[in-house]
């Protein structure tokens, strides 16, 4: 089966973006907006999960996402945004932006190569600069597009006894089949139920499961959220813009991590644009490195930083409730070497410390820098054919290629592949074509017949018994001396 994760990230080409997701936003920058004084935010995938503490600023890059775009002549029932929807100035809020405020909108084009760039700005007491936008439709995902009606004491409730049922609207099969997945529930069947009372309409959602019946007023607020964002986002036109605050609240946890491979799958068959905010590294767990952001306020501003891991988002999260020292490296293959590394030199430390894969050399130095702006301890380690940047605490593993290159075309990791499971390394490779180094594990441990963390494992050891311990000794050295 295709990873949906890799058959977004190839439509998200740049040559292959606007055919698939027409004008979607490339990039904003924030000026004077809620004390983001000035900050850029590129969007490198179709969801856009953005994580930080309360306050970082979040809502406000996905609020004013909305307002760049004017609203498709064609379509109805659904409102245009402008940045004023957002940012009421008042008695208590005198400045929620200043005189200089502006967002520099950066929309994709048929040129991949030149993008379309608009810029909304305050120009006396009104915001000029929406003439020129680009088309689409937009949704605005917030705590109020779906609030229990129990809470609301709305009309279904408030009037139960006098309503008079209206039409059904029907919910398709594969909306309701969705819910479900998400929720991990099965649903016999769904549908809205149109209600009025005097001069006053509304419909209800409706479900069938295990030969019972009931509305959304006995749903939970989880169930019946879910209910309402798959549905909207399932008949919506292709190529919409969502901004959604928060999805995974009330949702238990594996439903968040099926709500993210929801929102996977409807980019990947609708093709719509995602912005959304999440205190959740199980729905940030689902999404691959290009989709996560995380903000950072501090005295100095707010700043974004890509591609940052779900599992440095849940330390940071949780105000750095983890082990002493915090090690980003680019994948399980680069942790386990590091792993093994310290064991033989300082095994203790193992004990101190947590390693985390984070993505690629970009993810590692993103991650690095966020770590030194927030003040935590931490090291990172990426591959040596990049090198290392110590004044930014970045190390390198030794040798000159990806860790998998420097172990597995060692003289005496084949050697040992070769007597212990009979497999000829470099024959293999060459039979099968395998040139990514990322393949090798799996490609070896198939012709092994053996599990692949085991092989990984006995290989890693055999190359550092090759080298030598001096090799890599001032590489445990210099993490050892990060620790506080």
């Amino acid at each position: 089966m295709s990873d949906p994760r890799i058959e977004l990230q190839n439509k998200y080409l740049p040559q292959n973006r606007y055919a698939n997701f027409g004008p979607a936003l490339k990039s904003v920058r924030i000026r004077g907006f809620r004390g983001i004084n000035d900050l850029a935010v590129e969007f490198q995938y179709p969801i856009t999960a953005i994580s930080g503490l309360n306050g970082a600023g979040k809502s406000t890059v996905g609020q004013l996402c909305l307002g760049g775009y004017r609203k498709p002549a064609t379509v109805t029932g659904i409102k245009r945004f402008y940045v004023r929807d957002f940012f009421p100035a008042s008695a208590a809020d005198p400045a929620p932006f200043g005189p200089d405020s502006s967002v520099v909108f950066e929309y994709n084009t048929t040129d991949p190569n030149n993008s379309q760039t608009l810029t909304v700005a305050r120009a006396h007491t009104e915001w000029s600069g929406y003439k020129r936008q680009p088309e689409r439709s937009c949704y605005y995902i917030g705590f109020t597009i779906y609030i229990p009606k129990v809470e609301q004491r709305d009309l279904s409730v408030y009037r139960g006894s006098q309503v008079a049922l209206g039409a059904q609207r029907h919910i398709a099969d594969d909306v309701r089949d969705r819910v479900g997945r998400i929720l991990g529930q099965h649903y016999d069947a769904m549908h809205f139920q149109g209600i009025t009372h005097g001069q006053r309409h509304g419909e209800l959602g409706i479900a069938h499961r295990f030969g019972a019946q009931y509305s959304e007023n006995n749903m939970g607020f989880g169930e019946g959220r879910t209910l309402y964002l798959v549905d909207l986002m399932e008949n919506s036109p292709e190529q919409s813009l969502f901004v959604i605050e928060e999805p995974e609240t009330s949702l238990h946890e594996n439903a968040q991590f099926e709500l993210g491979r929801y929102l996977l799958d409807v980019c990947n068959r609708r093709h719509h644009q995602i912005v959304m905010t999440t205190h959740s590294s199980t729905l940030l767990n689902a999404l691959p490195a290009d989709a996560r952001l995380m903000l950072l306020r501090d005295a100095a501003g707010v700043e974004a930083f890509p591609q940052m891991s779900a599992a440095r988002a849940r330390s940071i999260l949780s105000g750095g409730q983890q082990r002493a020292l915090c090690i980003l490296v680019e994948d399980e293959f680069a942790k386990l070497l590091l792993t093994e590394m310290i064991r033989r030199i300082d095994a203790p430390l193992l004990r101190c410390i947590e390693i985390h894969g984070i993505g690629d050399k970009k993810a590692v130095r993103s991650g690095a820098l966020f770590m030194r702006r927030i003040n935590r301890p931490y090291a990172a380690v990426r591959d040596p054919d990049v090198g290392p940047d110590l004044p930014n605490g970045i190390f390198s593993f030794p040798g000159t290629q990806p860790p998998e290159r420097e172990v597995y075309l060692n003289g005496d990791v084949q050697a040992m592949i070769q007597a212990e499971f009979g497999v000829n390394t470099q024959h293999t490779f060459t039979q099968l074509a395998v040139t990514n180094h990322h393949d090798f594990t799996k490609v070896l441990a198939e012709a092994s017949d053996t599990q692949p963390d085991y092989l990984a494992t006995v290989a890693v050891r055999r190359y550092l018994d090759s080298i030598g311990q001096a090799a890599f000794q001032g590489l445990v050295v210099g993490v050892q001396a990060r620790v506080p």
